[in-house]
């Protein structure tokens, strides 16, 4: 029998069985839906035993050859379908709108977790159980783009927050109150939810309705989720009426609709205003607006990528889905390995793995990219097969502009009329690249003003001031790569994306004369690396050897400097331990004589490794690490795991500053004496010292300051350290541009593909007084 559900139809089960035999014969689904030009879910409808709309209806049928004849049992009164107020029982109508809804909700329980209880699992064949993969997004309930900050403002807060990278939109602003999603409902206000491409909102609206559905949010409401880019087709057989449209979702009649909808026993979800463009789009913007204004107790949630400021949405609240945070970071990877792994103890395993690479310092602008779940679950797909993100940075993060910018559209079968979509994904890129190195060579290098970000997007496509704005508003809202942080002042979503663009330019372009001219700007520090990584060998050699000819140029006539890079390679040549590589020497005397000398707690800081031995030299790494490990359970230990010669010299630098902790430097070099190789003459030397500095100790500070003189006369002639005066201030300043100069120099040696022999070269170079670098040229011409 076929049953009439007010102006639809639908199949009985017994006639499930024939429909399912003729698809058999016919081909799938999908070949149907195309042959009749009909959307995948009313096909899907159609054989679920939905309710469909009787034209579309009679015309499945008709393609598949299915004969139907309704049974005269089953036929209703028009306007009395099954379940009408007529049929309840007597004790059920009391309160005829809640039995109307408790039946509804019913009779579409089963059909609700089938259609919204899975997600598609972006890197993955199949779609995962929603319970297996959710976090709780967070909702911030000030949009950002509201506020009414000015620009200089937002560029103090940003340029004054160490920490720019977190999770919190890379800091502009002040951090706003982050609400769960589930309980922003309890307000019971209409909601225009906003967020980036793959900010989870649709995740957010399945998460709702299947709450919804399991009575445990809003029990006494109707739940139903409707993608807006479905409606098109499905409402437009309705005028896009959403009563109606309800009325054959609920299978109920227009009376009993009007009831529920008047006494606002529903909670009505649409996903995706943004994906419906044209005139179909301004029709159902219309529609929302209108059916909110007639049903004030109804709850709607409208999801949308942006804020549109030509059309807004009365008695609708904007809010704003917020980036993960690092314990949904965390959370949501746990859920992605296990899921995909089909294993709980296999996926956590996978994903602490993960984690820890995530968290690495070198992996920080990686982290800065995996703060929404789209391009969380690149990371974490990129990573699973091998262990480790790309060799190359630079791969994951073309993969993922990609995927903004022209899959996630592409899956999703969305297509946009702007005139940005008529651009190749190569000229958007280019365009993109513009922007990029166009703000990144300003001393301000994140926040455009509209205007001027209007202005280059005019320059660039050579289109007027009126066009410009409208492609910004398309990139937007297609892939949110460009994202308004306040009212008219917009910057890229992601630092990491602007500062790959700005590579991308530069190898497209290979202006290395210009690029070389940004090497002491710190904001440039991730991009040199970039640059090289995505050079060729021969390339990536030039670029290495003009940036080291260039820092070495900088102190080249600095008298000063150059006697204190003299005397760092002097002490490296006269160290009798050979196992630490002599640049890595080099730079741990640098850094130890010339700018931690004078603190004792250095020694004792994690910022230890992060000098330029630590990266140079994997054995001095082992040995830094081994000795915080031997300092944590034994603190008097700690210079041990070092070489001889550096371990007696931490000793002396320990000693010569311990004003506060001098018994504790004492025992530091009475151990030295005893356990390290010590020369005999120098042991002899070092307890009389000793000695002196316990009797000192009881005397007077006089004899104190005495023991000091001798000390630094010990350590000039018997270790050749603590004889540098300080630098000037304009000194220090320069060293330090230099200095960091050359760490920028070894980040691109390490991201480079260039040969050994150049690598060593230029390695073995580093740090070197410009004499002898100058020494060993003119010994490989001859």
């Amino acid at each position: 029998m076929t049953e009439r559900t007010g102006r639809s139809l639908r199949l009985s089960p017994t006639q499930l069985k024939n429909a399912d035999s003729a698809l058999a014969k016919f081909g799938s689904k999908s070949d149907l839906a195309a042959e009749l030009k009909m959307s995948r879910t009313t096909i899907h409808k159609f054989f679920k035993g939905e309710a469909v709309q009787r034209k579309q209806f009679l015309c499945i049928c008709k393609k598949l050859k299915l004969k139907w004849e309704p049974d005269a049992e089953q036929v209703q009164e028009k306007g009395k379908p099954p379940n009408s107020l007529s049929n309840l029982p007597a004790e059920s109508v009391k309160d005829p709108v809640d039995a109307l809804v408790q039946q509804v909700r019913s009779r579409l329980h089963d059909d609700i977790q089938p259609l919204h209880g899975r997600m598609p699992l972006w890197g993955v064949d199949r779609c995962v159980p929603l319970s297996d993969l959710f976090v709780d997004v967070n909702i911030l309930e000030e949009l950002s783009s509201s506020r009414r900050s000015e620009l200089d403002d937002l560029w103090q807060d940003f340029s004054q927050n160490r920490s720019y990278r977190s999770f919190d939109r890379i800091g502009l602003g002040k951090k706003l109150k982050r609400v769960s999603g589930l309980k922003v409902l309890a307000k019971n206000a209409n909601l225009m939810v906003v967020g980036k491409p793959g900010s989870g909102k649709t995740t957010y609206l399945q998460r709702v309705v299947m709450e919804c559905n399991a009575g445990n949010l809003q029990a006494h409401r109707i739940p139903v989720l409707i993608k807006l880019r479905d409606f098109v087709e499905d409402g437009g057989e309705v005028a896009y009426s959403l009563e109606r449209y309800l009325e054959g979702c609920w299978r109920l009649s227009d009376a009993e609709t009007q009831l529920a909808l008047d006494r606002g026993r529903a909670l009505v979800l649409l996903d995706g205003l943004d994906e419906v463009t044209g005139e179909d789009g301004k029709s159902i913007a219309k529609e929302i607006k209108r059916f909110a204004r007639t049903y004030p107790q109804v709850q709607v949630i409208v999801t949308c990528r942006t804020q549109s400021q030509e059309s807004q949405f009365e008695r609708f609240d904007y809010v704003e889905v917020a980036d993960f945070n690092e314990s949904q970071v965390r959370s949501f990877s746990e859920h992605w390995y296990k899921a995909v792994m089909r294993d709980e103890s296999g996926g956590l395993a996978k994903a602490k793995e993960f984690l820890e690479q995530l968290f690495l310092e070198a992996n920080k602008p990686i982290r800065d990219l995996a703060i929404t779940p789209i391009l969380l679950s690149l990371t974490c797909a990129v990573f699973h097969p091998t262990g480790k993100f790309h060799s190359k940075r630079s791969k994951l993060y073309e993969e993922g502009l990609k995927l903004l910018l022209e899959q996630w559209d592409k899956d999703r079968a969305i297509d946009r009329d702007e005139i940005y979509r008529d651009l190749l994904l190569e000229r958007k890129l280019e365009l993109l690249s513009f922007l990029a190195v166009k703000k990144f060579e300003q001393e301000q290098y994140v926040l455009f003003e509209q205007a001027e970000i209007e202005r280059y997007i005019a320059e660039f496509l050579g289109i007027g001031q009126r066009d410009s704005r409208s492609v910004l508003r398309a990139m937007e809202a297609q892939h949110g790569l460009l994202i308004e942080r306040s009212q008219q002042i917009w910057s890229f979503s992601h630092l990491t994306f602007q500062e790959f663009l700005v590579a991308k330019w530069f190898i497209q372009h290979q202006d290395l004369q210009q690029l070389i001219c940004y090497m002491y700007q710190g904001h440039w520090k991730e991009v040199f690396p970039l640059i090289v990584s995505m050079l060729s060998a021969s390339d990536s050699e030039k670029l290495l050897t003009l940036l080291q000819d260039r820092i070495n140029d900088l102190i080249k006539h600095n008298k000063q400097l150059q006697k204190f890079l003299l005397w760092a390679q002097n002490k490296t040549d006269s160290l009798r331990d050979a196992r630490y590589k002599p640049a890595a020497i080099r730079s741990f005397y640098i850094y130890f004589a010339e700018i931690h000398f004078n603190c004792i707690q250095y020694f004792l800081h994690p910022a230890i490794r992060d000098i330029l031995a630590y990266k140079i030299d994997p054995n001095f790494r082992q040995d830094v690490a081994d000795s915080y490990k031997r300092h944590n359970t034994a603190p008097s230990e700690f210079v041990f795991s070092l070489s001889n010669d550096i371990a007696i010299d931490i000793a002396f630098a320990l000693l010569f500053d311990a004003d506060v902790l001098l018994t504790w430097a004492i025992r530091y070099m009475q151990q030295a004496i005893v356990e390290l190789e010590t020369p005999p003459q120098l042991k002899l030397v070092l307890q009389s010292l000793i000695d002196d500095i316990l009797l000192a100790l009881v005397t007077s500070p006089t004899e104190w300051k005495r023991c000091r003189s001798i000390m630094r006369s010990i350590m000039i002639k018997y270790r050749n350290i603590g004889q540098h005066k300080r630098f000037t201030n304009s000194q220090q300043s320069l060293f330090d541009k230099y200095y960091n100069a050359n760490v920028l120099l070894w980040n691109c040696l390490h991201s480079s593909n260039c040969s050994f022999a150049i690598r060593q070269q230029i390695e073995d170079a580093l740090l070197l007084p410009i004499a002898e670098i100058e020494k060993r040229k003119r010994e490989k011409a001859e």
